[in-house]
């Protein structure tokens, strides 16, 4: 957990040093906005990210753009977190793990999206997430880990249409 913690955290502290301050190109306006008042986003609407988002907004410090930002980082650093833990779950290299992990942190578009307010970093974590049960259940072949990956892939599916990709994949691995 060591290695895989020292990962994250060097990415969240990257992150966070380059977060913006106020509203950001993309779709950041409308997110930004979605957060705060708990509105819907343009379709499909994203109903967990608008959820997460809301909460950061509570925070007792920052501007709002800032916020919201503030949660892209952390679940950047969460998925750099959970790739550690993959390739230290295949690969036993503590040192492979971190660098899998750091420079996969520093490509320059996960970067990008892990300094605005937007959806990926939130879908990448549940991405990860969804992986790294699927090969804990392969490993365990537990019918709880089973009903934990399938609790997160849901909540993938209300984070971005793409998920609806990966089902016939995970299917498949489960098959």
């Amino acid at each position: 957990l060591l290695t895989a913690t020292l990962a994250g955290a060097a990415a969240f502290a990257v992150y966070a040093a380059c977060l913006p301050l106020t509203v950001t190109g993309e779709d950041s306006g409308e997110f930004i906005t979605a957060a705060w008042v708990l509105g819907i986003p343009h379709p499909p609407g994203y109903p967990l990210w608008c959820l997460l988002a809301h909460a950061f907004t509570w925070l007792p410090f920052g501007e709002a753009a800032w916020r919201v930002a503030l949660m892209s980082a952390v679940f950047g650093a969460g998925t750099v977190f959970l790739l550690a833990l993959l390739v230290l779950l295949h690969t036993r290299n503590h040192a492979a793990a971190f660098a899998a992990a750091f420079f996969f942190a520093l490509t320059p578009e996960f970067w990008e999206q892990a300094t605005i307010p937007e959806i990926y970093t939130l879908n990448a974590f549940l991405f990860t997430l969804s992986l790294m049960l699927l090969f804990l259940w392969e490993k365990s072949r537990s019918n709880r880990t089973l009903a934990v990956f399938a609790v997160v892939f849901g909540l993938g599916m209300s984070t971005h249409n793409t998920f609806i990709l990966l089902a016939p994949c995970f299917a498949g691995f489960v098959l």
